[in-house]
């Protein structure tokens, strides 16, 4: 869901990957555009506006984006 105000979440949202953090156990979110993921798998993959945090969850599936 966009943030009130926020007129720039199209043009400044960054994929990035969520990982658990090992010491903490929390669902954490790092910024990077490009990472592995695995193959034959549906992987949910996070977009992060960088100017006001708003964040969309989408599922990417390896196989469907090289085609």
């Amino acid at each position: 869901m966009k943030k009130e105000g926020c007129s720039k979440c199209s043009q400044t949202t960054v994929q990035g990957r969520a990982y658990i953090d090992e010491n903490t156990k929390l669902l954490c979110v790092s910024l990077e555009e490009k990472y592995e993921k695995p193959e034959g798998l549906k992987v949910l993959v996070p977009f992060i506006c960088t100017t006001c945090g708003t964040t969309t969850w989408k599922t990417i599936d390896k196989i469907e984006n090289q085609k």
